[in-house]
């Protein structure tokens, strides 16, 4: 499948835009048939534990959780389900 090129620019800061990919995370997070927050609040949870204060690295900022070495973590076991939920919404 090609990928849609938008012929105008986008301001990806824009409170429109942020609102919509809530929208479309709220979508993936709860649907007819599961609700994944209690997942969603474990992988933030997980990502943030890894915050160092001293040098400010780790944490949620960068997504680190979906590189391998993060993922296969025995402490992540199961996330890597949410990450296939949100997929759609890193894709669009």
């Amino acid at each position: 499948m090609a990928e849609e090129k938008i012929p105008y620019p986008v301001d990806y800061s824009s409170d429109f835009f942020k609102n919509a990919v809530c929208s479309e995370i709220r979508s993936c997070l709860i649907n007819r048939k599961a609700n994944a927050c209690p997942m969603a609040v474990r992988l933030a949870w997980h990502a943030s534990g890894t915050y160092d204060k001293t040098d400010g690295s780790g944490g949620s900022n960068g997504g680190t959780m979906r590189h391998p070495l993060e993922a296969s973590d025995d402490a992540n076991a199961g996330l890597g389900i949410l990450r296939d939920i949100l997929l759609p919404v890193k894709k669009k």
